[in-house]
């Protein structure tokens, strides 16, 4: 099944490439979040949605390259699935399309500002910034070590019979540490640009008042408490070390309080012997971010 999926994706992404780069200038002031996958952009986006001029729903990969389902996206977006075909029918590129379903969105969630965060948007950065000038770009960074101990043992996402499934995928340390390599390369590219933030994992959950202060100066707008405030379900996600590798488990969770206990992780969760290939591989860019031993 995942074989079929993958073809059916790159068959799809060839046959799109020519409407996702078609020339396009919107005056729309979105704000785009990215980076390496675990390194809290799911925890930005539910504080970020606590905004009231800003909704950032769940994470719908609108920007980067893919086989567009309308199913899936009605259910993460609330929007029905043949509003969805119709937008995207007559939309001339993705980028008008991405315009389309941001004015629907806020609308339906009474909202004037529009953020999207999928992790794999820093990859991309690089297109946002072409087609969306005004957009403001947040590249979330955490320390690579705690985003290979939490990569390693996070299921991923497939949209299955009509529902969300997840399962447990094996993964090389070795390869998750490339991962964040490439992922923080390509938001670093955009270092010293006005429309481009770092925001730090670290200090969000250590300094949040100080660290969204300053997030609301860039995004130009008005700081407002209500987005340091945590919901009501304090759940905590369950425990993804018990399942076997490709099994499905329960969703992880996407609410809750901030923590900072998952700081430094890493020096309980990786074994000592394989610390070494592990620095060897992300070690310049750790002390490049300022990250240390």
């Amino acid at each position: 099944m995942r074989l079929v999926e993958k073809v059916l994706n790159r068959t799809a992404r060839v046959r799109q490439h020519r409407w996702r780069m078609e020339r396009y200038q919107s005056p729309e002031a979105h704000i785009v979040v990215g980076g390496s996958p675990r390194s809290g952009t799911t925890l930005f986006r539910r504080i970020l949605d606590r905004h009231p001029a800003i909704c950032c729903g769940p994470e719908m990969g609108l920007y980067i390259p893919t086989r567009f389902r309308f199913e899936p996206l009605a259910a993460l977006s609330g929007l029905p699935a043949a509003e969805l075909r119709e937008m995207f029918r007559h939309s001339a590129s993705q980028a008008a399309f991405i315009d389309s379903f941001a004015a629907r969105y806020r609308t339906l969630r009474e909202k004037p500002r529009w953020a999207e965060k999928t992790p794999l948007n820093v990859r991309h950065f690089g297109w946002v910034r072409e087609r969306f000038p005004e957009a403001r770009l947040v590249h979330v960074i955490r320390d690579g070590r705690d985003v290979i101990c939490s990569a390693a043992g996070h299921p991923d996402r497939r949209w299955v019979d009509g529902q969300w499934v997840w399962a447990l995928q094996p993964r090389r340390l070795q390869d998750l540490a490339r991962t964040w390599v490439a992922d923080t390369s390509a938001g670093l590219r955009l270092r010293g640009e006005a429309n481009y933030h770092e925001l730090r994992y670290e200090d969000l959950v250590t300094r949040p008042e100080d660290t969204l202060r300053r997030l609301c100066d860039f995004l130009g707008e008005p700081f407002d408490a209500r987005i340091l405030e945590d919901e009501d379900d304090r759940a905590p996600a369950p425990d993804q070390s018990l399942a076997a590798a490709g099994t499905p488990v329960p969703a992880p969770s996407d609410r809750g309080p901030v923590f900072t206990h998952s700081i430094g992780r890493w020096r309980r969760d990786i074994p000592p012997e394989g610390l070494p290939e592990i620095l060897r591989i992300c070690g310049d860019r750790l002390a490049q971010l300022g990250y240390v031993a």
